[in-house]
């Protein structure tokens, strides 16, 4: 196994040992009837909303803020140790509760007084739906929150451990949850590939990702004024993983296509990458001049960093031969650095499988979308497309897709939801 691969490994054993190891302490008190410690001021009684995840999305933070904003409501974050990102936590939660494990978070809700709503956040879906069992038959409805969904990934019939025990979770929570907040087209067919009857699915409000109006990047001066610098914000993998799963997002053969072509290629990793998997990015920045690699960047910073480079870059080509992720899952995806580069104002670069994201795009005006054979020759494309254009349109759209126009219609869905649980 190569280093990377090994590093990897040892850390998700670390973490899931830390995981079942406590889990047994935690089992114990939960029979107890123990109550974990409390932050001064969790349990003041005054109305609050709960928000629940395993892995922190940066989405997450960025809905709280403006909920909490807008509407003044008080939100409290439940997630995982293992899966906070400081960085995506936003001043839009009133207090956050780190969890080791299942036990360990019913010992919390036990504790807390109830919420009058519970937003669950995935992927993962094992963690929001111990919330949900645990809180639904109280009476407090319950919302499932969907960027990506696993079962459109993958399937139903999947070979990997952690896969086929989260699926089930997933299903439950998009079956029996009040609301399903969707930010993409893929929950849709996630009911129909676990067989949930449209009689039978809860109400859902398409809510696509939006752009942040307080990441709006002003006048920012190019990194360059004769060369062409393209970015890339978001998940990466080394060459030790697997690519059958992670070819999407492993980018050795795009630095070499682009930079052959005189093109420079920045990417910046989201905090949520293992250290392992940033290596050899790192080692090959420092030998192909035209490729840059930068340390995570906070969401609210990175808007003011991507607007620097002159486009966006999201490509979905992988080596379809082996790829066990679905073509439906590229064809109905979006991603956030999409709201990202239009916060930047910077022109955006999609390939044509990502159907969903390239026709918002091309929509809008703000990006062009391309055939794998054109990614040889992109620099004439890009020569073709009019910046002013771009940037009248970017400017636009920005403020049309934006939070602070869009976040009434998720708290109407709160209300909603909260006044007409499902029967």
């Amino acid at each position: 196994m190569a280093a990377g691969g090994t590093k990897v490994l040892l850390t998700k054993l670390r973490r899931e040992s830390r995981t079942r190891g406590s889990a047994m302490v935690d089992a114990v008190l939960h029979i107890l009837r123990l109550p974990p410690t409390m932050p001064p001021g969790v349990k003041q009684a005054a109305p609050f909303m709960l928000y629940v995840c395993e892995l922190l999305p940066a989405r997450a933070g960025r809905m709280a803020k403006w909920v909490a904003r807008v509407e003044g409501a008080r939100i409290i974050l439940l997630c995982h140790r293992d899966g906070f990102i400081p960085a995506f936590a936003s001043a839009g939660f009133a207090h956050v509760l780190l969890y080791r494990n299942a036990w360990h978070l019913r010992r919390i809700l036990n504790a807390l007084p109830k919420p009058k709503l519970v937003h669950g956040f995935a992927p993962k879906s094992k963690y929001p739906d111990v919330a949900r069992q645990a809180l639904q038959p109280l009476g407090i409805p319950y919302i499932h929150d969907l960027q990506d969904t696993l079962v459109v990934y993958y399937g139903t019939q999947v070979d990997l451990r952690w896969l086929r025990e989260e699926l089930p979770h997933e299903r439950a929570c998009m079956a029996g949850a009040d609301g399903l907040v969707a930010h993409s087209l893929e929950p849709n067919e996630g009911f129909r590939r676990y067989g949930i009857a449209r009689k039978d699915r809860p109400r859902t409000l398409f809510f696509p990702l939006y752009c942040d109006d307080d990441a709006f990047a002003g006048a920012v001066p190019k990194v360059s004024g004769t060369e062409t610098h393209l970015v890339y914000a978001g998940g990466v993998a080394g060459s030790h993983r697997d690519p059958r799963q992670y070819g999407n997002i492993q980018f050795f053969g795009l630095i070499e296509t682009l930079t052959r072509q005189g093109l420079h290629l920045h990417i910046y990793p989201s905090p949520t990458n293992i250290r392992a998997d940033l290596e050899e990015y790192e080692a090959l920045s420092r030998t192909n001049p035209r490729f840059h690699f930068h340390p995570p960047v906070p969401q609210e910073k990175l808007a003011g960093e991507l607007a620097k480079y002159h486009w966006g870059i999201h490509i979905g080509f992988v080596n379809d031969a082996e790829h066990k992720q679905s073509v439906a899952k590229y064809r109905l995806c979006t991603t956030l650095k999409l709201f990202n580069f239009m916060e930047a104002a910077i022109g955006i670069v999609s390939s044509e499988n990502l159907w969903f994201q390239s026709w918002m795009i091309t929509r809008h005006g703000v990006g062009i979308s391309i055939a794998r054979e054109q990614l040889g020759r992109l620099v004439p494309l890009l020569e073709a497309f009019s910046h002013e254009h771009t940037t009248s349109s970017l400017a636009r759209v920005r403020n049309q897709l934006s939070l602070k126009n869009h976040i009434p219609r998720l708290l109407h869905f709160y209300q909603v939801v909260q006044t007409k649980p499902r029967s």
